[in-house]
């Protein structure tokens, strides 16, 4: 896409709000007075001061924050939601789902939506970038982050704000001093938003360190005379990097993501996936002379969210003191092999002496966890301190975060079990690291981790599985972090939320491929007896018995005849069976810990030398419909030894609304399944006595299947006929009528 010009759709929008509520204290949508002092108050007293990190989504929880608000803060509020999606392409969120949200946050006013001028319709359906996942993932932070910035905005004097919107620098020097603006992309957003001729559509600082860096190379200036963790020296080196293309001419229309300029700053390697062809050089454009260090946070991590929290790194080896009073690696090789009794700590006082004396302010930091995985990537920012009020790892240096989150490693990648590595000479492998960490913000989970082995399977990414999901993709991220470590987990959840469909995404990701012959599913009914399961005698077609083996116990041993490759057994309806009576004695053998030979059991039917135990690449996954009557409370021994997570449906969800539009349902149709969905859950949520959230209407009974060729009124009514007025009496078979008024409202 060519560099927007000013007469750009959205940045006419942009202009609009600048003169009316930035200038002024007007509206974008109305002649009202919305953009006060007054009004922002209210928001800050019922959003920013009173955050809700509990369950629900974004728009939920705001709507409950801000309840008690007059409908003009309301109002605001909508209007700020429009300030933070004007500039997403598509692509980041469908426009018909960006205009559903700023609707229903305007009506919390009591009001309707006013009819929009055409060039903010115009301005929403163009858009100009996509700032990345967590961009929506973390809408609140960036939400929170406009409100007060605005409230510091309304703060200001008028010839104070007067200056800023005639300067560019001095704007974004402002913008620059306010509480967590160096994170927020938001920020970027919003300086070129009102100058969009001194600042680039580029909103991530890792983005424009690497443009600056590159540039400066390729036009003969020392990459290293810049300060990069200076937010505004970087954006006066892009406006540089501007000036230099359109001196040259030849691509001076172009935006920085156009080739053959995103080339020069982010090179491919041929396959599409990022980093440079020759890894030295991509080193030596992307660092410089700076080195990048690969450590540890502890044991199994466990520090990692005190790094995070207090934006440092730290290391133990406490009682030795503050390491700058040693001055040579010898003396801290002494004093540990005094301290602590080790012979010959020579890795140990190599960490120590690094991580005082030769790591630098500048530098980079890859965190790691074990050998497998990634946890994050940062900057240096601080010299070695010694904290003595740390309860543990007392050696501290601060860190500017870019990228958290869990990336695992394939095997051929894993690293070497040490504290501290300077990885500074491995450019291949950092190459490919930050490929992994870079390529989709917070990703998670990536496959062949642990030798999963795809065989001749191509391998099933994070895109695929959640594809057509409806889930974010932190929720998603939980969800396998919760069967990977707890192996064995059950998804609960109403009718129509999609357990099976998500059942086999998690089960592929956890593999790694799409590998079906690796991945059973049964169903357990009220029939079903450990001689299914696990093994019987079953009638011989030539008279008498012969004993059998079950599918489960078939499936473990295929399993453990492939030890280097994980196998998901899947269960329907996992409480209708009497468990007890189906997993007999192997019902310990399915915990985490007991998944070694040492714990095999002679079987029931089996001779006492032939043991059985549940090898551990085996991973299980439940299924429950919560909204089956004829079910009896879950047995204790299943719930201590799953994890049971919940699923919900999915109507107000920027994924449910964007699949419908994209499947050519018309937009009025959308917001009608959306609105009066999300109202009958919520009536059958409020029936506590005999209904409750367990009986919610899911979204899957909405979602376009390959035989749907018009997805219009009619489809829409069907669905509701044949498949959730049925629901509706049998939730309602004492109160018929409830059922009729339910469905007419449903069909109004």
């Amino acid at each position: 896409m060519p560099r927007p010009s000013p007469d750009h759709p959205v940045l006419r929008a942009a202009a609009r709000w600048r003169e009316r509520c930035l200038r002024n204290d007007g509206s974008v949508f109305t002649e009202k007075s919305l953009w006060t002092a007054e009004n922002v108050g209210y928001l800050v007293q019922y959003f920013a001061e009173n955050l809700d990190e509990g369950e629900g989504s974004f728009l939920e929880k705001l709507e409950q924050q801000l309840s008690p608000a007059p409908g003009s803060a309301k109002q605001l509020a909508a209007e700020m939601l429009w300030v933070m999606y004007l500039p997403l392409i598509r692509r980041a969120m469908h426009a018909a789902t960006r205009r559903r949200q700023i609707r229903t946050v305007w009506e919390w006013s009591g009001e309707r939506l006013p009819e929009a001028p055409l060039e903010l319709e115009e301005a929403l359906n163009e858009g100009l970038l996509h700032p990345g996942t967590a961009y929506n993932t973390l809408r609140w932070r960036e939400f929170l982050f406009l409100v007060r910035a605005v409230e510091a905005w309304k703060g200001l004097g008028e010839m104070e704000r007067e200056a800023r919107l005639t300067d560019p620098w001095l704007f974004s020097e402002w913008l620059l001093d306010l509480d967590d603006s160096q994170n927020r992309q938001l920020r970027h957003i919003l300086c070129y938003f009102l100058f969009p001729e001194h600042f680039e559509p580029v909103a991530t600082n890792d983005h424009k360190r690497m443009i600056v860096r590159a540039f400066r190379i390729k036009y003969g200036r020392d990459p290293e005379q810049v300060d990069y963790l200076d937010r505004l020296e970087m954006d006066r080196q892009i406006g540089w990097v501007r000036e230099r293309i359109v001196e040259e001419g030849s691509h001076q229309g172009l935006s920085l993501y156009d080739e053959p300029l995103r080339s020069i700053w982010q090179p491919s390697d041929g396959n599409g996936k990022g980093g440079a062809a020759n890894a030295d050089a991509w080193y030596a454009q992307r660092f410089g002379k700076t080195r990048v260090w690969v450590m540890s946070a502890g044991q199994n991590a466990r520090w990692w969210d005190d790094f995070v929290r207090m934006n440092v790194i730290a290391i133990g080896w406490d009682d030795v003191g503050d390491l700058r009073e040693l001055s040579t690696r010898e003396s801290i090789h002494e004093m540990l092999r005094d301290v602590y009794g080790r012979p010959n700590p020579t890795n140990d006082s190599l960490a120590c002496w690094q991580f005082a004396h030769e790591m630098q302010h500048g530098d980079h930091v890859i965190v790691k966890k074990g050998r497998s995985a990634l946890l994050g990537y940062g900057r240096i920012t601080s010299e070695y301190e010694f904290h003595a009020m740390r309860p543990e790892f007392k050696h501290v240096r601060h860190v500017q975060w870019e990228n958290t989150g869990t990336w695992p490693l394939p095997s051929d990648r894993w690293l070497a079990p040490k504290t501290l590595t300077d990885s500074s000479k491995y450019h291949n492998w950092l190459q490919f690291a930050l490929g992994l960490i870079e390529a989709n913000g917070n990703d998670r989970n990536d496959p062949d981790v642990n030798g999963t082995g795809g065989d001749d399977h191509e391998p099933y990414t994070l895109e695929e599985a959640l594809s057509g999901l409806f889930l974010d993709r932190s929720r998603f991220h939980e969800i396998m972090d919760t069967f990977e470590r707890k192996m064995n987990i059950v998804l609960e959840g109403p009718p129509g939320v999609g357990k099976t469909f998500i059942a086999k995404r998690l089960a592929y990701r956890l593999i790694g491929y799409k590998v079906p012959e690796r991945v059973r599913m049964i169903q357990f009914h009220q029939s079903y007896a450990y001689e299914d399961f696990i093994q019987g005698y079953r009638p011989h077609d030539d008279g008498g018995f012969e004993l059998r083996n079950g599918v489960f116990y078939t499936f473990c041993r295929q399993a453990a005849a492939d030890p280097d490759k994980r196998y998901v057994f899947i269960i329907d309806e996992v409480n209708r069976g009497n468990l007890t009576k189906i997993f007999g004695e192997i019902m310990m053998l399915i915990e985490p810990d007991k998944r070694e030979s040492e714990y095999a059991v002679p079987l029931t039917y089996s001779p006492d030398d032939e043991p059985f135990f549940v090898p551990d690449n085996v991973f299980l996954i439940g299924m429950m419909n919560t909204a089956d009557r004829s079910l009896a409370m879950v047995d204790y021994a299943l719930r201590r030894r799953f994890a049971f997570i919940r699923l919900e449906p999915a109507f107000g969800t920027d994924q449910f609304s964007d699949h419908l539009l994209e499947a050519g349902v018309e937009e009025d149709l959308v917001d009608r399944i959306v609105d009066r969905l999300s109202t009958l859950n919520k009536g059958i949520r409020d029936e506590r006595k005999n209904l409750g959230p367990g009986f919610e209407i899911g979204h899957s009974f909405f979602c376009p299947r390959e035989a749907d060729e018009q997805l219009d009124e009619p489809w829409y009514e069907a669905i509701v006929r044949r498949e959730i007025e049925p629901l509706l009496r049998e939730y309602w078979f004492d109160r018929p009528e409830h059922a009729d008024k339910l469905t007419k409202q449903l069909l109004a």
